[in-house]
């Protein structure tokens, strides 16, 4: 007779076949902007995980670091898992930065990481120093840093890849529109040389890599410290993930069919040990 520990083990596995894992076992670094109270400031807070510090002021010149806001409710794209609120800013008329360190640097030859990130433009495009740009950057001690959002110079009208400061872009043809959350995933590909850098612009949540996007094989990167928020427009961002897959940083909430099968298994086994019971 299978005794309950026995029991447990298959509901377990047969379970993980439909249910996703963990965001935290998949990925390595993880921040959905679930502070409170709304309003407050991202400023000094440090929640998530595979991050060494809390919210800090970075960014290169940026002089403004309290215009980062908490505000309630996520971002939502497709089937994004998310998992909260959001953060927020409106423009301003000088460089504003906020940097978090990751627990374990990037950049080692022979590496490959992912990133994504939802953005959304808020308020009026163009608005604020520089024609309003707003993103992230990825930051360490020494240039080249890469950007990636919306630009202040250069196709101001796209979302881009770019040298932090404007050198090198690479745009892509998805323009930034007020209210409208894009999904942006970044591939990064470490070498001894020029680093290479794919954009995938809106891909779909749970689904396969894309075969194609927008790439940047200009810059030699090197180590990668953190992620800064790096603006002058206004913008809210939310749901960063860093992993080593495309898999880890898309996960899609799951199908309610997926759901009700793993429920269905757990209902079978143990209606099974009853009765042999």
């Amino acid at each position: 007779m299978m005794n309950t520990r026995r029991l447990v083990s298959l509901v377990v596995a047969s379970a993980a076949c439909f249910i996703p894992m963990s965001a935290e076992a998949a990925l390595l670094a993880y921040d959905g902007f679930n502070y409170s109270p709304a309003g407050s400031d991202l400023l000094g807070n440090s929640g998530g995980f595979g991050f060494s510090s809390a919210w800090r002021t970075g960014g290169f010149n940026a002089s403004i670091n309290t215009n980062y806001d908490v505000q309630s409710g996520s971002l939502s794209f497709g089937g994004l898992v998310t998992g909260g609120n959001r953060a927020s800013t409106t423009a301003v008329t000088a460089i504003a930065g906020l940097t978090r360190d990751f627990l374990t640097p990037l950049g080692v030859p022979g590496t490959t990481r992912y990133a994504s990130f939802l953005l959304r433009p808020e308020g009026q495009l163009q608005a604020g120093a520089f024609n309003g740009f707003f993103g992230v950057v990825l930051e360490q001690p020494l240039e080249p840093e890469l950007f990636v959002g919306k630009p202040g110079g250069g196709a101001i009208d796209r979302y881009v890849m770019e040298d932090r400061g404007g050198s090198l872009q690479i745009a892509s043809s998805t323009a930034p529109a007020v209210g409208e959350t894009v999904f942006l995933v970044l591939k990064s590909q470490f070498t001894q040389g020029n680093d290479a850098f794919t954009l995938y612009v809106n891909p779909t949540p749970g689904g396969p890599e894309p075969g194609a996007g927008l790439v940047k094989n200009n810059s030699n990167v090197g180590s990668v410290a953190g992620l800064t928020l790096y603006s002058t427009g206004a913008f809210s961002i939310d749901e960063f993930r860093l992993g080593e897959t495309f898999a880890d940083v898309t996960p899609a909430v799951p199908e309610p069919a997926s759901v009700l099968i793993a429920l269905w298994v757990v209902l079978a086994a143990i209606g099974v040990h009853r009765l042999r019971g």
